[in-house]
């Protein structure tokens, strides 16, 4: 999983670094994001990689794969971008997340869901872009488990309730074209 992150990491400093001097045509609009993100309790768990689509300005469908503590997280996630004429915009979105694979807690210490489903809110966020696609964004939110599950680290630990609100940070780089 590390050597895919790096090398799409890779992949992505290529094609930005080969955009960084393209203008963008006057009345183009660039209409796909590829990024990588990192976070907090995010959609994308710690790291991961993004694609957004854009069929209207103001609108984005984002979909992500990344890894967390518990496992492999694979999220959707529409937003709205409303002010989107400017270099900065503000950014907000909802969606479902599934963590698969992970393994949080010790054996016999509580519930262990695999799948387990989550709730994501990006409640505010911000993304600026330049005109050569290339851009950077954050948001903060919340989180939400969908079922009950129990975290291990260091002989420490507790189960976390289905519903429960958690806070969620993430931020990223990426290039739109």
């Amino acid at each position: 999983m590390r050597a895919i992150a790096i090398a799409l990491a890779l992949h992505l400093i290529a094609i930005g670094a080969a955009r960084a001097g393209d203008a963008q045509a006057p009345g183009v609009d660039l209409q796909y994001r590829l990024g990588i993100d990192v976070g907090v309790a995010s959609a994308v768990g710690i790291a991961g990689v993004g694609f957004q689509l854009a069929p209207v300005p103001w609108l984005r469908l984002e979909g992500a794969v990344g890894w967390g503590p518990t496992g492999t997280q694979l999220s959707l996630m529409p937003k709205i971008a409303p002010n989107t004429g400017r270099m900065c915009t503000f950014t907000t979105g909802a969606g479902a997340a599934l963590a698969i694979g992970g393994v949080q807690a010790e054996p016999g210490h509580g519930p262990r869901p695999d799948p387990l489903p989550w709730l994501n809110v990006d409640v505010g966020g911000i993304e600026c872009r330049v005109r050569s696609g290339f851009s950077w964004q954050g948001a903060l939110g919340v989180t939400v488990p969908l079922k009950d599950f129990h975290w291990d680290l260091a002989d420490t630990g507790d189960t976390i309730k289905a519903g429960t609100i958690v806070p969620q940070a993430r931020a990223g780089i990426g290039w739109w074209f």
